[in-house]
């Protein structure tokens, strides 16, 4: 994240007299009162955290519960007594862990082994070696007190250790009262899609507070855990390095703490504490050594860390990795005059730089707005377990493709609004690639444990990654508001309809899916108001996509009792810029095909998601089979029952076709034209009929869909497809049928098949029931209604 945010800034001036979040009106000096705002620790040294007493409270337990995603129950005993207290359930609600492409219903691939050797392809560095700041390696001296090696090479314990009172014997500390602070200007203005530097510098510094809150909490449970010397001299001495370098260069430690893969290991290491499990992780528990180290050197500080070899590596956060002789078990690390000196027990490596792999910098400028991103291919907690897609390698090849697409990608967005997309790079500082998949370009994921990370496999274009980058950012800046003025507080546990996602959202996840394509719907206002006379015909449409999109879930946020008077006021600001982007004069092409395919998605939603009531639709299907009229010619009542099979994170073909008609009409005209049929080239999951669709031939689409779902009856798309072409020649009842009601329709094709042997087409059943007489209610897309799942049930 960016350092030049918190530099340029400066310090926040506070009008004489306004309102912070949570609590009443106070003077500007005054502070917010527990619990209405996360507590400020930027000014505590990372070495006196633990001396820390949380409040009576409980905040502190609450925060970071809900930062973790800790399920509804209380802390286990050791944990809750090192903490001062167990977690307060009253209307306790855990955070999503992380927002993007990661179907429900899906095991989410497994993170790499620590530090897993695999992590570099090309096989691991070679053994042994110093490393400087800058990646050179030279050849090592021997270590003294604080960290001794045998001549064997083992590490000794009988050096200096850091005197830490436990029980009651310690000197507890009374926690801070000071608060970070936002206004309702604050909020208006990140909703608005501009914060601005002194905005900004607050959600970066309330992050410091959160990564130190997190800290604390895991100082505080290793307090009376079962650790051997080793793993105790590691984080005594890692502590101390830690507190001396941020006293000599607070702004550097503090940029380090907010890392990404820090932030990873804290969460990470919390969960497996508060879980309970058996033993200490001391792989995990010794990657505070490497942290130490890198601070160290940030502060061009001479330090001796013992730090944890794991598969011949240690790991040094924003640095690299760097090869030891050992396999595993501990080694030291000796910083003096920004370089590493390494050690481990099977003595010195060879000199030179072989045994050193840095960590890589992702850079660009665009009239004089820059962005600065570590490429993080090799520490092992650049994984998480809530991703898409498994991490990928290190590959020289990759880095520079990547190299090349983040110079496009800046070049669109800063030659778009150079201070916008500053304020978007403000909050990133690493790019972690995801493995490749030919089908899956450019899926990306912000993970709340590793906030600043932008997660995203190789994009087909830099168009595509410039567009990761605001969406991926508009998550990070929501969620860093979100630590310092809650958005979302105790509710129902609804679901909703998001025309973004396959799956109903929570609340949550739906005011972030919203934000981000309000985003992105201003990315692509600016590019068409950029060509004057709007030549941009793809950016007209992606525009109108985005605008109507969130437009339709507007009233369900507007109306959420769940939302807190934060959330109200942030929806206010967002739903003014939405409302102003409906006035807009766009051609009419874009914004017809916008709202033809925001039905299309609204029908295959209802499709996947919601089944019609099961005697309704036994009846139905009895008065069919037995030849007699429809005898309930009313609406079945439906309920929300989210689909348990995988789905496809994509947006569905119809949707891809359509944006390629736009962005590449030439393109598409092949893929369309008589030669162009070969579904390699077609989008994922397309099929003919979604070809003939788009490309107007409804009626031959109409016939293709048919045939699709003889051969996979029941399929969402296909039988939204028809039912789409169907409506386009029908009216009145029938055509509510085929647009609001899908579900009931196809269920009751289903049961007929089940009955008869036979399955009807659609278009025959919508008649049926029409000519049943009125009473057929109309259910608008515009008014999906959602209800709560059943306690216990899967979101």
């Amino acid at each position: 994240m960016s350092s030049r945010i918190l530099r340029r800034a400066g310090p926040r001036v506070a009008p004489t007299r306004t309102r912070w979040w949570g609590g009443p009106t106070f003077m500007a000096h005054d502070l917010m009162p527990v619990p209405s705002g996360l507590v400020d620790l930027c000014e505590v040294d990372v070495d006196r955290l633990a001396s820390l007493a949380g409040p009576p409270s409980g905040e502190w337990q609450r925060w970071i519960a809900a930062w973790i995603g800790y399920p509804g129950r209380p802390l286990p005993g050791d944990v809750a007594l090192a903490l001062g207290g167990d977690l307060d359930l009253t209307d306790y609600l855990p955070r999503t862990t992380s927002f993007g492409e990661m179907p429900d219903g899906t095991d989410p691939p497994k993170p790499p082994r620590l530090p897993g050797a695999a992590a570099c392809s090309g096989g691991r560095p070679a053994s042994g070696g110093a490393m400087t700041s800058g990646g050179a390696m030279t050849s090592g001296g021997a270590m003294t007190s604080g960290g001794a090696m045998t001549s064997g090479g083992a590490m000794t314990h009988a050096s200096r250790r850091l005197v830490r009172p436990t029980g009651s014997a310690r000197r507890v500390v009374s926690p801070p009262v000071a608060r970070h602070r936002i206004t309702p200007r604050d909020i208006e203005a990140v909703a608005g899609g501009s914060p601005g530097a002194a905005p900004l510098r607050e959600l970066l510094r309330g992050q410091i507070s959160k990564r130190m809150l997190m800290l604390w909490a895991l100082l505080r449970g290793l307090e009376n855990a079962d650790l051997d010397d080793a793993t105790r001299t590691c984080v005594d001495e890692a502590l101390r390095v830690l507190g001396d370098a941020q006293r000599r260069a607070r702004d550097a430690v503090h940029d380090l703490l907010l890392h990404p893969t820090i932030g990873t290991w804290l969460a990470g290491s919390l969960r497996r504490c508060w879980q309970g499990s058996a033993g200490p992780d001391l792989d995990r528990l010794g990657y505070v050594g490497g942290i130490a180290v890198a601070a160290a050197l940030r502060a061009r500080m001479p330090c001796r860390v013992p730090v944890r070899i794991i598969d011949g590596l240690v790991s040094i956060p924003t640095m690299g990795v760097v090869g030891s002789g050992a396999t595993s078990g501990w080694g030291v690390a000796h910083v003096s005059d920004r370089r590493v000196t390494l050690r481990g027990s099977a003595g010195w490596g060879p000199a030179g730089g072989d045994g050193w792999t840095p960590a890589r910098m992702l850079s660009s400028t665009v009239d004089g707005h820059r962005i600065a991103l570590t490429l993080e291919d090799t520490d092992p907690f650049r994984a998480a377990d809530t991703l898409p897609l498994p991490v990928a390698a290190r590959c020289d090849e990759a880095a520079a493709r990547w190299q090349r697409l983040l110079d496009g990608a800046w070049s669109v967005l800063a030659g778009d609004d150079g201070v916008r997309a500053e304020e978007a790079a403000a909050v990133l500082s690493a790019l972690v690639p995801l493995r490749e998949v030919p089908d899956r370009p450019g899926t990306g994921v912000t993970v709340i444990d590793a906030l600043g990370a932008l997660m995203v496999s190789p994009p087909t274009d830099a168009l595509w990654l410039a567009i990761t980058v605001v969406h991926e950012a508009a998550h990070t800046r929501l969620e860093m508001l979100s630590d310092l003025a809650p958005l979302v507080g105790p509710h129902d546990g609804s679901v909703h309809y998001a025309p973004w996602r396959p799956d109903p959202r929570p609340l949550a996840p739906l005011l972030h899916g919203a934000f981000a394509f309000a985003q992105i719907a201003a990315f692509w206002a600016g590019r068409w108001a950029r060509d004057g006379a709007g030549s941009d015909l793809g950016a007209a449409y992606e525009f109108a996509w985005c605008r109507d999109a969130v437009s339709a879930v507007l009233p369900v946020l507007r109306d959420a009792a769940g939302l807190t008077e934060a959330g109200r006021r942030f929806v206010s600001a967002m739903g003014a810029r939405i409302d102003v982007w409906i006035a807009a004069d766009l051609p009419i092409a874009a914004t017809t095909t916008a709202a033809t395919v925001l039905r299309d998605v609204a029908v295959v939603w209802r499709l996947r998601n919601r089944r019609p009531d099961r005697d309704h639709i036994e009846r139905w299907a009895r008065d069919w089979a037995a030849g007699r009229p429809c005898g309930r010619p009313v609406a079945p009542s439906s309920r929300l029952v989210p689909q348990t099979e995988p789905y496809s994170p994509h947006r569905h073909a119809r949707q891809a076709l359509t944006s390629l008609r736009f962005a590449m009409p030439d393109r598409f005209a092949g893929l369309a034209g008589s030669a162009g049929l070969d579904p390699a080239a077609w989008p994922v999951n397309a099929t003919l009929g979604d070809l003939l669709y788009v490309r107007g031939d409804l009626g031959r689409a109409a016939e293709e869909f048919r045939r699709e779902l003889q051969a996979r009856p029941g399929r969402a798309e296909s039988f939204a497809g028809l039912a789409l072409v169907l409506a386009r020649r029908a009216g009145g009842l029938e055509r509510r049928l085929y647009l609001d009601h899908p579900e009931a329709l196809l269920a009751l094709s289903v049961r007929i098949r089940e009955l008869t042997g036979s399955t009807p087409d659609p278009r025959t059943l919508a008649r049926w029931i029409a000519a049943g007489g009125p009473g057929y209610p109309d259910r608008s897309w515009r008014s999906l209604k959602t209800r709560p799942l059943p306690v216990g049930a899967r979101r």
